[in-house]
């Protein structure tokens, strides 16, 4: 009896965490779609109106109709004809809404504004998966934060590279957040990545302009205490080049309304 008993409350103490774990987003559908902008440089302004004004207005709407749950724009800080001029990520609230995309991109292709596509000259949408996000506590302005997006392309298997993630770079970006650098970061990998030039993006979310200013000093705090303290994360920085490729990465600001 007092067997069956222990059996019990452990089921239960089980069922109490499944919830809480958090899941694979590779055992469904995609559910974030990651759409890069590029522009001649002189049609920078009138992509940056497009996507401020009608851009941000739609994306705002099909969150209040339950289409999409979060939407981020991006703008380049930097004129730089080898990276994208705006980066939109879309997140869908449920997988029938991702499912309704389709119907959209017939008459808004890649969810953009008709001014936006007049001046484009080239355009990737890549369905992604959101694998890991964290968020530090206190307000930030929107018009404050600067935020920071490095691309990546692995060598491994997708389960190898979140392994990697999970011993050398979460216990960094976690480090960056304690430092009170970062205010948020989000790690997202490319659903579709064959042929594609990033399979994973970092996207790095800098309380200011003065906390960018700080990052090295913050980088190189964090390492130094992970090298003399965590040997799996030194083992994992050693080999990080059999892992993957960094390609450069992008400065950037987000656009409100």
């Amino acid at each position: 009896m007092r067997h069956r008993l222990a059996c019990l409350l452990l089921l239960f103490l089980c069922a109490i965490a499944l919830p809480g774990m958090a899941a694979d987003p590779r055992d469904s559908g995609p559910l974030e779609l990651v759409v890069m902008v590029h522009v001649p440089p002189g049609q920078r302004l009138a992509l940056r109106e497009a996507l401020q004004s009608d851009g941000l207005r739609q994306y705002a709407q099909w969150k209040r109709e339950g289409l999409l749950g979060d939407y981020l724009v991006l703008f380049n800080r930097y004129v730089d004809n080898e990276n994208w001029d705006a980066m939109v990520t879309l997140t869908f609230a449920d997988h029938a809404a991702a499912a309704r995309w389709k119907q959209i991109e017939r008459g808004r292709p890649a969810g953009l504004p008709p001014a936006a596509l007049a001046v484009a000259s080239k355009i990737e949408s890549a369905p992604s998966d959101l694998h890991h996000r964290r968020v530090a506590e206190g307000e930030v302005s929107p018009s404050d934060a600067v935020y920071v997006v490095l691309p990546y392309n692995y060598h491994v298997s997708t389960n190898e590279y979140l392994d990697y993630v999970g011993t050398y770079l979460l216990p960094q970006t976690d480090g960056w957040l304690r430092e009170g650098v970062l205010k948020s970061y989000d790690v997202i990998l490319n659903r579709y990545p064959a042929g594609r030039w990033w399979s994973s993006l970092l996207v790095l979310q800098y309380r200011s302009d003065d906390a960018l200013g700080r990052r090295d000093a913050a980088m190189a705090k964090v390492r130094a205490e992970l090298r003399a303290t965590n040997p799996a994360w030194k083992a994992a920085s050693d080999s990080k080049q059999n892992i993957r490729d960094g390609r450069q990465y992008i400065i950037a600001d987000r656009l409100v309304p």
